[in-house]
């Protein structure tokens, strides 16, 4: 067993920090928080593509989510939790300062 406490990445760090990073056989699965700021946008440019199916908890903020055409998918706020599949286009518009727990599961 191992234990963390949750933190969450520094100002002059990146704003993802993994806590947890386990892979067995042929399971992957990481664990971390992410901090952004307000007025950013995830990715700069562009969409967000990775092969892990994620699973996010909002802990205090908002982002506005795009879909790919640039229309407006959804608002992610505290309280929330969002399940993205594999491969699904992601990025989002950060309207407020947001901290958020995240866990990726690769098979």
């Amino acid at each position: 067993m191992e234990i963390k406490k949750i933190t969450y990445p520094l100002p002059k760090e990146h704003y993802n920090k993994s806590l947890f990073h386990i892979q067995k056989e042929q399971t992957e699965f990481q664990f971390g928080t992410v901090s952004l700021k307000k007025g950013t946008r995830i990715p700069e440019v562009g969409f967000t593509k990775h092969p892990s199916h994620e699973i996010s908890i909002i802990q205090k903020g908002n982002i506005e989510m795009l879909n790919e055409d640039g229309s407006i998918k959804g608002y992610l706020k505290s309280g929330d939790v969002v399940y993205l599949e594999a491969f699904e286009a992601q990025a989002g518009n950060v309207l407020e300062d947001t901290k958020l727990i995240y866990i990726l599961i690769k098979a």
